[in-house]
């Protein structure tokens, strides 16, 4: 299978199954059925959405460079994306720094079929654009990413939550393809990016994500 046959197919893999392939990251996975997943999922999808466009209000701009500017955020630019033995595109610092990895950039810019679906401007501006939502998400308290919880253990009356940090990354894809109205899901970023490190890894990924497209009820546009 070619580069260009998976981007095809990954353009069309629905919200839901990109959100099932998130929660298979968090550590809490198996902790939460997979109904009350795609419930979850929803809500996040509807809370990365409306925070974009209560942000784009707020601002006047849908341009997450021009937002990052008004919130006095500082985008620095390391070259090298292996971050502890992790390769990573992006990270968000509190209280307002952003990285963005130019590596990662780079290398899928010269990717002829990575071109053909997504520039490096809009990867650029998609990257920031999550990591705009996580800053975001810090000052707001109520957010839902914030507020919904589930239970750990219970001891002697005592019950111990937990925030699910997939929620949290949902949201902010949901924000960013609002924000800099992509077409696709920000999520194909995740295997696109990473394919030009590990392809043997990226197509393993592809294969558990169209794997899991279509395989339930409930769809989110």
């Amino acid at each position: 299978m070619t580069l260009g046959e998976m981007i095809e197919r990954l353009s069309k893999v629905d919200d839901i199954s990109w959100g099932m392939y998130a929660f298979s990251r968090d550590v809490l996975c198996r902790k939460i059925d997979d109904a009350r997943k795609q419930d979850m999922i929803r809500k996040a999808m509807e809370c990365g959405t409306r925070k974009a466009e209560e942000t784009a209000v707020r601002f006047g701009t849908e341009d997450p460079w021009e937002i990052a500017k008004s919130l006095g955020l500082s985008i620095v630019f390391p070259k090298e994306a292996n971050v502890g033995g992790r390769i990573l595109f992006a990270l968000f610092t509190p209280p307002n720094q952003i990285q963005i990895m130019r590596e990662p950039i780079e290398k899928a810019a010269e990717n002829e079929e990575i071109r053909k679906f997504v520039t490096e401007e809009q990867i650029k501006n998609l990257i920031l654009g999550h990591e705009l939502f996580h800053f975001l998400e810090e000052e707001d308290e109520g957010i839902y990413t914030r507020s919904e919880t589930i239970t750990l253990w219970k001891f002697l009356g005592y019950e111990h939550r937990s925030t699910v940090r997939a929620l949290s990354e949902i949201a902010g894809m949901a924000f960013t393809k609002k924000l800099n109205q992509f077409p696709y899901s920000p999520f194909t970023l995740d295997i696109l990016l990473y394919y030009n490190y590990n392809s043997d890894e990226a197509l393993n990924i592809y294969s558990e994500v169209i794997g899991r497209n279509g395989g339930h009820g409930l769809h989110a546009s």
